[in-house]
């Protein structure tokens, strides 16, 4: 039996089926969540169009140091905010964490409890936050294109005549048989 050999759009069609099962086991299954930093905050270490990962924690387990996701209310407005603690302190109602931005000189003016965290940054990818945001635009592009085609395929398929299908070899032949046996019993 021969072997079968992959040719590069297979193995880039496996890659990218890999990947996408990959994100969205770790998304559903085990809470990951993936964010574009839109912001220059976190500058140096993390820049505007960074795609950060970050995975679920218990909260009294993170310490200064650590660069966190959380959520924040300000007015009518829900913000996801990428930081790092500075800080642990408490109050009345419980402890609560200082967070501060690399790239600031002042300390975020809310508090941030732990409710509102929503996970550790893990992982940084640089730029991949460009193609990341434009994802949906991107899918709806591919699924478009696949619906293009199969109309296009379905429509040909309808549209195209049967082809006349040529004599074949072996009628000749019988043919050509018959022929020259009378030919031949015509003769004697």
């Amino acid at each position: 039996m021969a072997k079968r050999r992959l040719n590069p759009l297979s193995l880039l069609s496996y890659f990218l089926l890999f990947f996408v099962v990959l994100i969205v086991v770790l998304h559903f299954v085990f809470g990951f969540q993936y964010v574009v930093i839109l912001t220059d905050s976190m500058e140096p270490h993390i820049n505007p169009n960074d795609l950060v990962i970050t995975k679920p924690v218990d909260p009294s387990g993170l310490h200064p140091g650590d660069v966190i996701l959380y959520r924040v209310t300000l007015g009518n407005s829900t913000y996801e905010i990428t930081h790092r603690i500075v800080g642990i302190k408490t109050d009345p109602s419980g402890y609560y964490f200082v967070t501060k931005g690399d790239n600031r000189n002042y300390t975020d003016p809310w508090r941030v409890y732990p409710e509102q965290v929503l996970g550790k940054v893990v992982l940084v990818i640089p730029k991949v936050g460009v193609i990341w945001y434009y994802t949906p635009l991107i899918v709806l592009g591919l699924f478009l294109f696949v619906i293009a085609s199969l109309v296009y395929d379905i429509a040909l398929l309808l549209l195209e005549e049967e082809p006349v299908r040529p004599k074949s070899m072996k009628a000749d032949l019988i043919a050509l048989r018959r022929k020259k046996i009378k030919v031949y019993h015509h003769r004697r």
